[in-house]
């Protein structure tokens, strides 16, 4: 249902200011304890009827971003989309130290001290994924022109937790006279192929209160103090409790164009339990039909208002989706056959897929974190298989190239000065020829 658009930049305005503490809620689920990064690990497996075999893991845990250190960033080297390499170096070392482009801010910064939001593109988050600001016009069957804004990507504190650091990144849309302001992030890894995709999300109530950017268009307010219980001008009135707004959709998918692509969906004009599956194309627009056997609308055991971890398996001949741990669907359909990226959006475009929103509503998806286990097709030519029986007799050959003859010997220096050295060490560090040691993700 997703139709890609032209990039047409929009200018975002940035701001950063304080705002209400967040009423608390019922619906809050325990913290999740947060998760080891593996180590030592020549392959990853994942649970379920197939192990999977993948040879990359990458984790983004937006729970307690530094939001002061992240203000200070400096991203003014280039960031390009393609084939290359995540740095994923950097979540296994164990000399890790900030980045050379974080300046310490100076004892007389008059910045906000503690910031209790934060856009998206500038921290180095971007560096993995890139926030849009591409527009779609409207059309007879969505007639409502949709307006991607980097602004709509964001993270706050999470007033809900005893730790005052906590925080989770929100997109939001908002309908506005005339147009949808939306959300939407995709990973700058082009050439993915066969993942699990896990997010851990939850639709926040229409009358939540939270810090957050202006929207498009508005003109930053002045800074509170931290005192300061003002509402920002941003927000609304409660209308009631619970539930989002109806009319908009959020997607999480795999996407290399519109007939190879794999999505969970979920439109909050629906019951909180339901959610949409399907590799694409899933609808025949010559004969004006679903299907069949592309898509499933799923009742799920937790609703989307709460915190729940939401996946997506991409295997070879296979399709299946589950939400914390339980499979909810399996499609063979249309299984996804091309190097992907990960997309994940919040929109809304008055059609009949998503419906139209109120004029002045918002509608926000929080996320605590986004899990990645994946393959690439610059990874050897041939994806890696297993049986359950006996899990490395069917191991393929992974070819990774040769490393550097000093590296396993060499010592990097420690802190910044060594970043690099630490970085190429682990680039070319020597690996098995196949998986001797796999790491189950989900035994961690």
């Amino acid at each position: 249902m997703k139709i890609r658009a032209l990039y047409t930049g929009v200018a975002g305005i940035v701001g950063v200011y304080l705002s209400v503490v967040s009423t608390a809620l019922d619906t809050k689920a325990p913290h999740t304890p947060y998760k080891q990064i593996p180590r030592g690990c020549d392959c990853y497996t994942v649970s379920g009827p197939e192990p999977g075999y993948f040879q990359h893991y990458k984790l983004w845990d937006f729970r307690t971003v530094d939001l002061k250190k992240h203000a200070h960033l400096n991203l003014s080297e280039p960031i390009v989309d393609g084939d290359g390499e995540w740095e994923e170096w950097e979540d296994f070392d164990d000399n890790y130290d900030e980045p050379e482009s974080i300046d310490t801010p100076e004892l007389n910064d008059t910045s906000p001290s503690d910031p209790t939001s934060l856009v998206f593109f500038k921290t180095s988050f971007e560096r993995d994924w890139s926030s849009q600001a591409w527009e779609r016009p409207g059309t007879p069957k969505s007639p409502v022109l949709m307006i991607n804004s980097k602004n709509n990507i964001f993270f706050t504190r999470d007033h809900e937790q005893v730790d005052p650091h906590a925080t989770y990144l929100v997109l939001r849309t908002t309908r506005h006279d005339g147009y949808t302001s939306t959300a939407e992030i995709e990973t700058r890894l082009r050439n993915i192929y066969r993942c699990s995709l896990r997010v851990r999300l939850r639709f926040l109530p229409r009358d939540f209160v939270m810090a957050q950017p202006p929207q498009p268009g508005e003109t930053p307010p002045v800074i509170a103090s931290l005192n300061d219980k003002s509402t920002g001008p941003n927000q609304r009135k409660p209308v009631h409790e619970g539930l989002p707004a109806p009319g908009a959709c959020a997607g999480i998918f795999t996407y290399h164009d519109r007939n190879t692509e794999s999505d969970i969906e979920i439109l909050t004009r629906d019951p909180p339990h339901v959610v949409h599956y399907a590799n694409q194309p899933d609808y025949d627009f010559e004969a004006d039909r679903e299907i069949p056997g592309a898509s499933t609308i799923a009742t799920l055991p937790v609703p989307w208002t709460t915190w729940a971890t939401h996946r997506l398996d991409w295997f070879p001949s296979i399709s299946r989706w589950l939400v914390n741990g339980e499979i909810q669907d399996a499609r063979t359909y249309r299984v996804p056959d091309l190097q992907s990226m990960v997309v994940l959006n919040l929109w809304s475009d008055g059609g009949l897929w998503t419906g139209d929103m109120r004029l002045g509503d918002s509608i926000y998806m929080g996320i605590e974190y986004i899990e990645l286990i994946y393959n690439r097709t610059t990874d050897a030519s041939n994806p890696l298989h297993a049986t359950p029986q006996n899990p490395l007799q069917n191991a393929m050959h992974m070819d990774y190239g040769h490393p550097a003859s000093d590296s396993k010997h060499f010592i990097c220096k420690p802190g910044r000065e060594g970043r690099e050295c630490r970085r190429q060490k682990f680039l070319n560090r020597p690996r098995a020829e196949s998986c001797h040691n796999p790491c189950n993700i989900d035994a961690l």
